[in-house]
This record gives C-alpha cells, sequence and structure tokens, in this order.
C-alpha cells in the first residue's frame, strides 16, 4: 500500500519542460564566449617571459608583479591561453599551468555549446554543473600559482628584476 502512494507520488511530480529552442539559446550563450577566447588568443603573440601577453590588449603591466618580483594567481594566464591556442603545450604549463588546464575547459564547454546549439540536446548536465566547479576553480588557480613560484624559485628567474 504503501510503496503505491510513493509510485503514484512520483508520477504526479512534474518534469521541466526544456525546449529546443532554450537550449540552442543556451548553446548559443555557451558557445560564443568560449569561441571569441579562443581566437583572441589565437591571435595575440604568446610572451617568451611567460607572463606579459595581455600587454598586447593594451592593458597595464600587473602591479603585484611590479611591486613583490613575485607573480600574482593569474600572472601568466593570458599567456598560457596563447601558448595553448598556438599549439606550445610545455610553455603554457610553465606560464601558468591552470590556465593551460582551463584552456582545455573552455574548449570542452565550447563544444558542448556548439553541440547543444547545433542538436537541441541539453549536454551540459552531463558535465555535472554545481558548486563544485567554484571551488575546483579556486583550487587549481592556487595551485597553478604555487606550481609557478615554485618552479620560478628553482630556476632562478623569481623574484622578478
Amino acid at each position: 500500500m504503501q510503496t503505491d502512494a510513493v509510485d503514484h507520488a512520483v508520477e504526479l511530480t512534474p518534469v521541466a519542460d526544456v525546449r529546443p529552442g532554450s537550449i540552442r539559446l543556451r548553446g548559443v550563450l555557451i558557445f560564443i564566449p568560449c569561441a571569441v577566447l579562443v581566437s583572441l588568443s589565437a591571435w595575440l603573440t604568446p610572451s617568451k617571459a611567460g607572463y606579459g601577453t595581455h600587454r598586447g590588449l593594451g592593458l597595464p603591466p600587473c602591479a603585484f608583479l611590479s611591486q613583490t618580483g613575485y607573480p600574482c594567481p593569474s600572472c601568466g594566464m593570458t599567456t598560457a591561453f596563447a601558448d595553448m591556442a598556438h599549439g606550445r603545450f610545455v610553455a603554457a604549463f610553465m606560464a601558468q599551468p591552470f590556465g593551460a588546464v582551463l584552456f582545455v575547459a573552455v574548449m570542452v564547454l565550447g563544444l558542448v555549446g556548439l553541440g547543444e546549439l547545433l542538436t537541441g540536446r541539453g549536454i551540459i548536465g552531463y558535465l555535472r554543473p554545481g558548486p563544485w566547479w567554484a571551488v575546483a576553480t579556486v583550487a587549481g588557480l592556487l595551485l597553478g600559482w604555487g606550481i609557478k613560484i615554485a618552479c620560478g624559485l628553482a630556476a632562478g628567474t623569481l623574484p622578478v628584476r
């Protein structure tokens, strides 16, 4: 008897009505920023120093690096993206390890967006988005920063003079 009530309650639970048009719109909203980011990365010339590529966009130098001689957590991110877009994977990892990983994530997310745009199917759910994405991003950024500083100290390139 109790099982019948549970089964009946489950049957009455409404299923979210997701229309292919809204999924395609989400696909566009995911794909376009990813495509712009990858295209911009391919357009930029990566800095051989492992940081400073953002200057090609007219941005100022990193104040943290200028003041302390040590990179900030995001130093080398633009360079890593540009290196990845040019197929220089080792250079990208050396510029900012998390930047190389994040570039791959942007590529995957862009392909997911393109897939949703073209098929109208909800593909992003397979990536299981949730709060863990934010935690993983912050942890990856801090880990990449630590690796960059450790490698720079070991190689004698830090602090920057």
